[in-house]
């Protein structure tokens, strides 16, 4: 590896990270064989010793801790303000990248300047594809994202094959086009990044990568999906289930986005029924995934995820 890198940034923000971060760096330092690249690793403040540990273990990648749990988005950015590659790669510290993947996404972009964005096939553990290549959104996504239930029992529905269009490639082995990808491992050229003006800080974790890949698109470029470069995501670390602020984030990031791209001019009269729509959602998945778990603190759940969209209203502009 070279710290100096020419070719690559890899950005790695971590939060509690130390259960999985080095099987990501060990994977990632030892498969990037053609380019010249560096890691910095954002550490949001984690009180498990990750930062202390990364530093210690792996002397070769900076670290740098941002003082305060400042969110994906946020850390990220500084990342890119502090690196020097050509190319950045926003990677997860739960990702593991396989044998060629970041020199593959790497002459992806090298190969085509329309390409904004890079991504991999991403994987679950057990292999199979984690639905992380996906049409923008759109309020039936509610229903038929990937993680719904509704389609898990009825994958071959038209409403879940339109939505993640992704599956549709599983078995290419040639590059396609879709709309957005993960933000668990994107690569996008820096000067498409500063044309764009970065992530946007206003998204905590969740739908930051949406948003990002929706600009990126409306400045011309194309989100382009190289199949043949894989990384296994084992989404969440070892968390099990989604924490009730995590729910809560995640439903105040799709508040966020619908109001920044959706609901503007006329439309921003639907910003209430939105917020309202999304804060039932959310504490539907709480009571739904673990009812043991969060019962006894249901009332706070609900407290603090009506607080978190509500007063969200006037964030997306």
């Amino acid at each position: 590896m070279v710290t100096t890198a020419q070719d690559l940034s890899v950005l790695i923000v971590t939060y509690n990270s130390r259960p999985f971060i080095d099987a990501c760096l060990e994977a990632l330092l030892c498969t990037v064989q053609r380019h010249t690249f560096e890691v910095l690793v954002l550490d949001n403040d984690s009180q498990d010793g990750t930062a202390e540990h990364v530093r210690r273990a792996w002397p070769s990648v900076r670290v740098v801790q941002i003082g305060s749990n400042a969110g994906f988005a946020a850390a990220n950015n500084v990342g890119v303000t502090l690196s020097a590659g050509r190319h950045v790669l926003l990677l997860n510290g739960d990702a593991v990248v396989e044998d060629d993947a970041v020199d593959i996404l790497v002459e992806t972009l090298d190969q085509d300047p329309r390409v904004g964005v890079a991504a991999p096939q991403v994987l679950n553990p057990d292999r199979s594809d984690q639905g992380t290549a996906r049409r923008f959104p759109t309020p039936a996504a509610a229903l038929w994202g990937r993680r719904s239930p509704l389609t898990r029992a009825f994958p071959r529905v038209r409403y879940a094959q339109r939505y993640l269009s992704g599956l549709a490639h599983i078995h290419d082995v040639e590059p396609y086009d879709v709309d957005w990808v993960s933000g668990a491992c994107m690569m996008m050229p820096r000067s498409v990044v500063e044309k764009v003006g970065g992530l946007d800080a206003g998204f905590f974790m969740h739908w930051e990568d949406a948003d990002l890949c929706r600009r990126i698109k409306g400045a011309g470029h194309v989100v382009r999906v190289s199949p043949t470069a894989r990384v296994v995501h084992s989404e969440g670390g070892s968390r099990r289930g989604w924490p009730p602020k995590q729910v809560a984030h995640f439903h105040r990031g799709a508040y966020r986005y619908y109001s920044k791209h959706h609901l503007q001019g006329v439309r921003v009269a639907g910003r209430p029924l939105a917020a309202v729509v999304l804060m039932a959602r959310a504490l539907l998945v709480m009571a739904v995934q673990s009812p043991a778990r969060f019962r006894p603190r249901a009332e706070e759940n609900r407290k603090s995820t009506r607080r978190q969209l509500l007063t969200s209203r006037g964030d997306a502009g």
